[in-house]
Formats: C-alpha cells, sequence, structure tokens
C-alpha cells in the first residue's frame, strides 16, 4: 500500500513538473514598443517569472475584471484610467494588492508562487521599476484571447 501511495505521489509531482499552465489575456495587450500607449492611462505588468507549479495557472484581476491567467515565466500587460484600483491573483488562495495608477506611468507587479497543500499559491508584490524591468526581460508576452 505504501509502495502504491509513493507512486501516486511520485506520478503526480512529475506531472506538475511537466505539464504547463498557458499564459492568456482577454484583454488587448498594449504595444509593448511604448512604455505606455495611451498617456492619459497608466500600465500594469503582473510578472511571473518562475517555472514553480508550472501546471497551474494564476487568474489575475483587476478590480474583479479578469484580466488573464498567467502561466510560468510569463506576463500579463493592461492600460488603465487612473486611480486606486485592486489587483487580485487566485490560485489555491487569493492574494490582493492595492495599486496608485497614474497616467503615463508603470506599475509592476512580481507574483511569487509558493507550494500549497492542493495546488500551487500566489503571493503578489509591487517592485520598483528597475527591478519590473530585470523580471520582465525573462517572462514571455501572453496568448491574448479575445
Amino acid at each position: 500500500m505504501k509502495n502504491k501511495l509513493f507512486l501516486l505521489i511520485a506520478l503526480l509531482g512529475t506531472l506538475c513538473f511537466v505539464s504547463c499552465a498557458s499564459n492568456q489575456q482577454f484583454i488587448p495587450l498594449p504595444d509593448q514598443s511604448r512604455v505606455v500607449e495611451d498617456p492619459a492611462k497608466g500600465r500594469i505588468y503582473v510578472m511571473r517569472p518562475a517555472s514553480v507549479g508550472s501546471a497551474i495557472s494564476m487568474d489575475v484581476s483587476d478590480d474583479g475584471r479578469i484580466i488573464g491567467s498567467t502561466g510560468p515565466n510569463s506576463y500579463l500587460c493592461w492600460e488603465r484610467p487612473p486611480g486606486r484600483t485592486i489587483i487580485s491573483a487566485k490560485s489555491e488562495n487569493t492574494t490582493a494588492v492595492g495599486v496608485n495608477v497614474e497616467a503615463g506611468k508603470v506599475n509592476y507587479l512580481f507574483l511569487h508562487v509558493r507550494l500549497g497543500w492542493v495546488i500551487a499559491r500566489n503571493i503578489l508584490e509591487i517592485v520598483s521599476e528597475e527591478e519590473g524591468k530585470k523580471i520582465l526581460k525573462g517572462c514571455s508576452p501572453p496568448k491574448v484571447i479575445r
């Protein structure tokens, strides 16, 4: 019995490292060659540079509006009007962080992935522009689904 349980756990663990969740965005992706496409809006990046929990997608929302789902080594990017907003990420848990969006400015959020009880857990963290640009270099853009 112990051998069967061990085998099952090993197979599930391997599956988590072999299969990959996709990175999808459900709203338009702004022009990545510009700092901010619409100067009247602010830009937000949610970056997930880790491959831990690669089989798990994490849904990202902006004030309750679903933006997309992150996969390993990926990012989501969108622009919105200035003002205070709540960005949330959901997997086994839901985390949220308040962001002050300013016109013409960029906000960078690091989506940390941690092992959970059943699936991966997440932690959202606001990072500096310098750190955000560095993290973004190792991430792939989303596939836009309309």
